[in-house]
């Protein structure tokens, strides 16, 4: 087998795959990336049972052939000199040659067999739903964030994906906030669903998207939810996992609303939180007809100022994460935010006004 390759195509193709690699798995295979050959494209697959992901090249060559290839090669690539690689798999000892320009290596590769299959999916009962990549981006990015990274509470390392009727919603918490988008009719047809996805495998879905498509079709199949586009197959596998229902923490009727510029919040709370103290990163927020006063005391020292916003309802202080507040702050792209809130001891709820389907729940903490 004998490739000769665009030194850029086939780098960004070896990046993506790596995203399913973890390097240390204790089945040798799993550190490694599948290569295989059809004399008409070249197709890179890696999986650490987890995650799956495909990558589709088109070349020209001689003959097929398939190889276990050390996940250094990405780097390798990357630091050839020349603008084109050529790659030639000796099947005798599965050793690939790489050369380009003036450089040569030599690399130990391994038994394809060894390697699990990737059984690649299609949609079924109906079309996949197709998303503009941007779009797709955007959703991931305000969900992500919310999603645990704790393993004490597996159901809440996911995100979860609710298929019914025309709509579809993505939901993420960590048991002290909660993320809710939902997203109207795509054009698509199939039967209710619901797909808890680890959110590791979509923050790796984000840094692939990153490296530019323009349309992404996702689809779940059985134990997984699926998302394809360009040249890539990407698989997240399904946590087994019951994910509460939410529809009760969310209250119908706020006693006291603000809009204010996002970026003025974001200038205030970032003052603050550099005396916040705790793992809660606590800072005060005193809602009045005057504006809204974000304070913190702590053994560091005293902050406040006054924010001017619109407001309607009840006056209202209390307590909340400073970390938790400017994380939404920092991936919406609003000019101006919306938050609610429900007496000083409900939840916190943050809105965009440009986006009726999108909610950021936040508990306030409760201080002796």
């Amino acid at each position: 087998m004998s490739i000769i390759l665009s030194k850029d195509n086939l780098y960004r193709s070896l990046e993506i795959v790596g995203k399913a690699l973890t390097g240390d798995s204790p089945i040798q295979a799993l550190n490694n990336i599948l290569m295989e050959s059809d004399s008409r494209q070249l197709i890179l697959s890696s999986t650490n049972l987890e995650l799956e992901i495909k990558v589709v090249l088109s070349y020209e060559g001689d003959e097929p052939g398939s190889v276990l290839i050390p996940g250094r090669l990405t780097d390798i690539v990357r630091l050839l000199p020349a603008e084109e690689v050529q790659l030639d798999l000796n099947p005798d000892n599965l050793h690939i040659a790489v050369n380009s320009g003036h450089s040569s290596y030599n690399l130990f590769g391994s038994d394809p067999a060894d390697f699990p299959r990737i059984e690649e999916s299609s949609p079924s009962g109906g079309e996949g739903i197709t998303v503009d990549s941007a779009a797709l981006k955007e959703i991931l990015k305000m969900v992500v964030f919310a999603a645990s990274a704790e393993e004490t509470r597996p159901a809440f390392n996911g995100v979860l994906f609710e298929f019914d009727g025309n709509r579809w919603s993505l939901i993420s918490s960590d048991t002290y906030r909660l993320v809710l988008k939902s997203i109207g009719d795509q054009g698509w047809n199939f039967p209710p669903a619901r797909c808890l996805v680890p959110a590791k495998a979509l923050r790796e879905l984000l840094r692939v998207l990153d490296m530019g498509a323009e349309e992404v079709t996702l689809f779940p199949s059985k134990d997984k939810l699926v998302f394809k586009f360009s040249s890539v197959y990407f698989a997240a596998r399904l946590l087994n996992e019951k994910y509460p229902d939410i529809s009760s923490v969310i209250p119908e009727q706020y006693s006291t609303r603000i809009v204010l510029p996002r970026h003025d919040l974001i200038d205030s709370v970032s003052r603050a939180t550099l005396l916040a103290e705790g793992p809660n990163s606590a800072i005060q927020l005193d809602v009045a007809d005057s504006g809204m006063t974000v304070r913190v005391s702590s053994q560091i020292g005293r902050m406040e100022e006054t924010v001017p916003v619109e407001k309607e309802g009840e006056e209202i202080d209390l307590h909340i994460n400073s970390r938790f507040v400017m994380d939404i702050l920092k991936a919406a792209s609003a000019k101006e935010i919306i938050i609610d809130f429900h007496g000083k001891s409900g939840p916190v709820i943050f809105r965009l006004p440009d986006d009726d389907n999108y909610l950021y729940l936040v508990l306030p903490i409760k201080m002796n």
